[in-house]
């Protein structure tokens, strides 16, 4: 019997791969994500060292992408800053106005000191994310990697927050919640996150950086 070639059958095995692919990234990061809501649920009284942990984190994780000489290197670090500040600008916002208030927080601060670091390690979290999938489902359209980042920036934060909230780290006190998470605040989660990728966008164009999520 001669040896044919099937385009359908090569076609459908790819979607197949591809689809295995992004289920295992997102159960991976669901994981690291419930992970890190348990820690600084569980501990958040000791905000300090909270904010160690998280900061020796973060410099491994810049140290590592040095290391290896990563080609987003100054990406992945011009992001981290971004959004670390913009997230504390947020943070503060929302605080003097009472919108939300953090808990059990010693000599009667209240603003915690693992924030900053977890704003930033929250955009390394999301791009990595994103460029995990785009490349695992090899998409090309903008509108596309768009969409990705909207569903992932309204999903993820959203679980992450839902864990923190329920074991008591804080409160929010806008209305239409979900379990504990007010519908509001997720939109304003989707509008920070993607506007950091706005901004990014713009910067990567400014400096003629290469990437597969800003600019490819």
């Amino acid at each position: 019997m001669p040896f044919t070639f099937n385009s359908d059958q090569l076609d459908t095995e790819y979607s197949s791969t591809s689809r295995a692919e992004s289920s295992r990234i997102i159960i991976k990061n669901f994981i690291k994500l419930t992970l890190a809501g348990l820690f600084i649920g569980f501990f958040h009284s000791h905000d300090f060292w909270i904010g160690l942990v998280l900061a020796i984190y973060l410099i491994y994780s810049l140290a590592k992408r040095w290391k290896r000489n990563a080609d987003d290197k100054m990406v992945f670090l011009t992001g981290t800053i971004i959004g670390g500040v913009l997230g504390v600008c947020c943070e503060i916002w929302g605080v003097f106005f009472g919108y939300w208030e953090y808990h059990d927080l010693s000599l009667g601060r209240s603003f915690p000191y693992w924030l900053p670091f977890a704003w930033a390690l929250a955009f390394t979290y999301i791009y990595q994310l994103e460029k995990d999938l785009i490349s695992a489902l090899s998409i090309k359209k903008i509108a596309t990697k768009i969409l990705l980042s909207i569903v992932i920036a309204m999903i993820f934060p959203t679980f992450g927050e839902i864990i923190t909230i329920n074991l008591g780290v804080w409160t929010y006190y806008w209305p239409l919640q979900v379990f504990g998470v007010p519908l509001l605040a997720i939109f304003l989660l989707v509008v920070f996150h993607t506007g950091v990728n706005f901004l990014m966008v713009l910067i990567c164009k400014h400096f003629g950086w290469k990437n597969t999520v800003f600019n490819p």
